[in-house]
């Protein structure tokens, strides 16, 4: 029961970037401006993340810090009130991302070993908003309404962070297989505070404040099965992403309410702190192939991958809860379903001369999300799935710089995505007021890529055909 009409916008800010869309996060220097399209073609340590069967093609591969990345994100919402206003808000933060490694083991010859720190997943969203006092005899969007004031406060958090290892091994002269574990820590949370007071003509006030929250944390594994086969011409890749083995969850949940002086005479005093409730997080099965294509020096590289559907569970399992006054009975619901979804990109690596070599590229991040329950739907109570996530693409352009021991890469990522949400109207404050009018939510991203490998002795940066490391030639 959401009874500030003016801030229920803000809440649909959490499904601007969902949190499952599989393409929104790339890992390894040159792969991040390649989009991940380097399922059968990966020369750096995103390998063991896209591909790991490509480690045991990479020749000495070497320690590698992920590109430092620098992320401004602007989101605007078209339409959100009466008066067809629209709403902006924008940040600019740096953003870990992953370190990487490889090692040797002495008595398995042939076999090659890396380790990798991820920044899986980091989002985050801190909205305030107050109105001061609006004069609706101005204005008159409210009937029987004088004056009001309205207050909102969103925050949305979003934490993943993947410790693994991989592992390679070449079976043949041009095929090679691979595996990657990676442990996984989970942590979404988000929480929605709102305060509406009016006063009538009358002189009757009515005060509303609402709160609600939940947090769920995720411990668990997953596995990464790689095969990759080199040819004259053409370079292939398969990657298996094994569903996600959940090891512990938890979760909690809260929620306040108070709500007095309203039109149908109705108030609520109502106060739930639930701990260690049942969670549960559920990330389906994945099938990419990649192929990279070599013209002259240049490369191509081609992408496609698939990822299973997930049929409709709880992911908090919140009890019924009722109001302290009053017969209401609230069910919260925070539900997700995901459809099987197909993604594809592609990417481009020019060769320009022995030290520089250019990026570009572009792939889909469509949503899986045919269910996806929101702040804003536990908030208003509602199951109005208008909007059930967004489709994100991604464009990429860079340049890489070799030099001796020391290989620098500068770039840019953009993604832009929009989707559309239909207001609501609270029937206990606004009985005599009704909206039926689609917004949009448009979020446009930027992301800037500064990176660098650091190389072991006796190894130099050749950038060519592909860009890969090759051992020094001794002089006298």
């Amino acid at each position: 029961m959401k009874y500030s009409l003016f801030l229920l916008i803000f809440c649909f800010i959490i499904q601007v970037k969902s949190q499952t869309n599989y393409k929104y996060e790339n890992f390894g220097n040159r792969s991040i401006l390649l989009n991940g399209n380097v399922t059968g073609s990966v020369d750096d340590l995103g390998a063991t993340y896209y591909n790991p069967a490509r480690l045991a093609l990479i020749e000495d591969p070497v320690f590698a810090i992920n590109a430092k990345i620098y992320e401004f994100i602007d989101i605007k919402i078209e339409n959100y009130l009466f008066d067809k206003t629209d709403l902006s808000s924008s940040n600019f933060k740096g953003l870990p991302s992953m370190v990487s490694g490889t090692f040797k083991v002495k008595f398995l010859k042939n076999h090659q070993f890396a380790y990798a720190l991820i920044s899986r997943n980091r989002y985050e969203v801190d909205l305030s908003f107050n109105t001061d006092i609006v004069d609706n005899e101005f204005t008159n969007e409210l009937p029987g309404i004088a004056k009001y004031f309205a207050s909102t406060n969103l925050n949305y958090q979003l934490r993943e962070n993947w410790f693994g290892l991989s592992w390679a091994k070449s079976i043949t002269s041009n095929f090679s297989l691979g595996a990657s574990l990676f442990a996984s820590y989970y942590n979404y949370s988000a929480e929605n505070k709102d305060q509406f007071t009016s006063i009538n003509d009358l002189d009757q006030i009515t005060n509303h404040s609402y709160k609600v929250s939940f947090d769920q944390k995720s411990y668990g594994a997953f596995l990464k099965i790689g095969a990759a086969w080199v040819f004259k011409s053409i370079e292939f890749g398969l990657n298996i992403d094994l569903p996600y083995l959940e090891v512990y969850s938890e979760g909690s949940f809260y929620n306040e309410e108070v709500l007095s002086g309203s039109n149908n005479e109705i108030d609520i005093f109502s106060l739930n702190n639930l701990d260690d409730i049942n969670a549960k997080r559920i990330f389906p099965m994945g099938i990419s192939l990649g192929a990279g294509i070599p013209f002259k020096k240049n490369n191509l590289h081609l992408n496609i991958s698939w990822n299973s559907a997930v049929d409709n569970y709880d992911r908090l399992d919140i009890p019924t809860l009722e109001s302290t006054i009053g017969e209401e009975v609230y069910r919260y619901k925070l539900q997700e379903k995901l459809s099987s979804i197909v993604n594809f990109g592609i990417g481009a690596e020019i060769y320009i001369n022995p030290t520089i070599s250019a990026y570009s590229s572009f792939s889909t991040d469509f949503s899986p999300f045919d269910i996806e329950t929101s702040i804003i739907e536990l908030a208003n109570k509602s199951e109005n799935r208008f909007n059930t996530g967004t489709d994100f693409y991604h464009y990429g352009l860079g340049v890489n710089f070799g030099y001796k021991r020391v290989n620098f890469i500068l770039g840019t990522v953009y993604t832009y995505g929009k989707s559309d949400f239909l207001n609501s109207n609270d029937e206990n404050i606004f009985p005599d007021v009704l909206i039926n009018q689609i917004a949009t939510i448009k979020q446009s991203r930027w992301r800037f890529l500064i990176g660098f490998e650091i190389l072991f002795l006796n190894r130099e940066i050749k950038v060519g055909k592909s860009t890969k490391i090759i051992k020094q030639k001794n002089t006298n």
